[in-house]
């Protein structure tokens, strides 16, 4: 299995699950808050690495009682951390509001805006087997990343969330997109040129799609009973990376992610849902 490299957020994110959402003005009680490890970057690290992958997590966090926590976190997987720096601002924040298995998230960046400029992006990439990103941290940091993989021949997955006005010529730099049906919406036409192998759609309770060059193909959605859907995607990038990384062809990663991303579902919790490979396997059977 080779190295994978996660270069993303990491956050604290703190949950409520409503009756409603409110409306402008107004209050409405919420049951208990749960505070619990978050963030794109650290989700999609956790997921790779719960599923046996070698991970190596690149990110910021503050010098607080949050970043303590999170740094433990991603420990407690094995995931490496060496590249993970502290910095004097708080940790990156989310708050997730749940509302029958649906989600809304409010993100605070923090220390997830303020990457170093001695960070050596190409000697961490350079002993990469894949490279997965997101859009929780400044875009010249990604898009920096991004070229040092071009340079060295290694596959990098873009989760473009949250959406933003990509440059056409970045996007083609990526192997692997993987925004949900929302965001794709939001994407420019005709980005499967250039280094693009593949664009993976994922749209939830309507399965996967995989865009490439001569067609789509449609995985089908998992049965299953949807507790919280928080970190699903990032479920799936992680697993994603782990199938690509152990020699699947796109057809069988994208079948293994899914149902990884469908499991994540049935547990409340971003990374505490996100199943082992064990967990994986035992379903693949069924």
């Amino acid at each position: 299995m080779g190295k994978i490299v996660v270069i993303g957020s990491i956050n604290m994110d703190i949950a409520t699950e409503l009756a409603g959402m409110p409306e402008l003005g107004e209050t409405v009680k919420g049951q208990d808050a749960v505070i619990s490890p978050g963030g794109k970057g650290a989700n999609q690290a956790v997921a790779a690495a719960k599923l046996g992958g070698d991970v190596v997590m690149v990110g910021m966090i503050g010098n607080d009682a949050f970043g303590a926590d999170a740094l433990a976190n991603l420990n407690s997987f094995c995931v490496d951390v060496t590249h993970v720096r502290g910095v004097d601002l708080t940790t990156g924040l989310a708050m997730i509001l749940r509302e029958h298995g649906d989600n809304r998230i409010i993100v605070a960046p923090g220390a997830n805006n303020a990457w170093p400029d001695d960070l050596a992006l190409e000697e961490i990439i350079a002993g990469a087997s894949i490279v997965l990103l997101q859009n929780e941290i400044p875009f010249s940091v990604i898009e920096k990343a991004v070229d040092v993989a071009v340079q060295h021949g290694i596959p990098t997955v873009f989760d473009p969330a949250p959406v933003d006005r990509f440059p056409v010529a970045f996007l083609r730099k990526i192997t692997y997109l993987t925004p949900n049906e929302t965001e794709f919406k939001q994407l420019p036409d005709d980005i499967l040129q250039g280094n693009t192998e593949a664009l993976l759609v994922t749209r939830g309770k309507d399965g996967v799609r995989i865009c490439v060059a001569d067609g789509d193909i449609e995985i089908p959605a998992l049965d299953v009973k949807v507790k919280d859907s928080t970190g699903a995607g990032d479920t799936f990038n992680g697993a994603f990376a782990v199938a690509i990384t152990t020699g699947k062809v796109l057809h069988d990663a994208v079948r293994f992610a899914n149902q990884a991303a469908a499991q994540s579902t049935t547990k409340i919790g971003a990374q505490v849902g996100m199943p082992f490979l064990e967990d994986i396997e035992a379903n693949l059977e069924k």
